[in-house]
């Protein structure tokens, strides 16, 4: 434990794009995400399909910036995907999948005591409460492509790629590290669409989030790595789509 706040502690060099290169690649996420739905609104109209085609469709988009953005050999290897010291390897790959499913159970388990309730993740709840009783194939292949590859690559690119080790740069290394996972949960509840109208809309819009974005900075500072924080983001994905299994019978 010791080791670990030291890490959290301890700076990184600054990466080689300015704290707002990084806020820009939060609004080009965003921004990503209002594009891709009046693509699927285009193609689908409404359905239970169009939000998860949607964020999909942001989730690429924003995949492309980045690598067309951040395509400069430092900035690549300040992004911690290449070959490196710390890079996640293959027989890692398990490992932290395996960490994030466990930590996404550790965090539903409190969920339910804290909520009392059960509830999908608010990226899955449209296509929950359109599916008639029913989940097609179609609908459990986009929700696992999205919950579980597009989102956590998307998503790690900018707020633990980028993000946070230019907040933590400019502003410390705790601030930055608290201030990236609170631009990344009020980024949840704008983008997903979570109602913070009762305390259970709180807790999964907002509160969640902002935890898992701390742990996502923790795996991704403790190992050096963002393909690591991308794998465990992964791992959460994963058992958000079990969950939903559950719940959909």
């Amino acid at each position: 434990m010791r080791n670990f706040f030291a890490r959290i502690s301890t700076l990184d060099n600054p990466p080689p794009w300015s704290t707002l290169a990084a806020l820009g690649g939060v609004i080009v996420l965003f921004a990503a995400h209002i594009i891709g739905s009046f693509i699927a609104l285009a193609l689908l109209n409404f359905s239970q399909y169009t939000a998860l085609v949607a964020w999909l469709i942001g989730a690429g988009l924003t995949i492309i910036y980045v690598f067309v953005r951040f395509a400069k050999p430092e900035q690549r290897a300040a992004l911690r995907l290449g070959v490196g010291e710390n890079v996640v390897m293959v027989q890692q790959v398990f490992l932290m999948l395996l960490i994030g499913v466990g930590l996404s159970v550790a965090l539903d388990v409190v969920s339910g005591r804290v909520t009392s309730a059960f509830l999908p993740e608010p990226e899955l709840v449209q296509l929950y409460s359109n599916a008639s009783g029913t989940i097609t194939l179609l609908g459990w292949i986009l929700a696992l492509l999205f919950m579980a590859v597009a989102q956590p690559i998307a998503e790690e690119l900018i707020f633990r790629g980028i993000l946070l080790p230019s907040l933590r740069s400019t502003i410390g290394a705790w601030p930055g590290y608290i201030l990236s996972a609170l631009i990344y949960a009020v980024f949840h509840g704008l983008a997903y669409g979570s109602s913070i109208s009762d305390f259970n809309g709180l807790w999964y819009g907002q509160i969640l989030p902002f935890i898992s974005g701390l742990i996502f900075g923790a795996v991704r500072l403790t190992t050096g790595s963002t393909r690591a924080a991308i794998l465990a983001h992964a791992g959460f994905g994963l058992f958000a789509v079990v969950k939903l299994l559950t719940l959909a019978g």
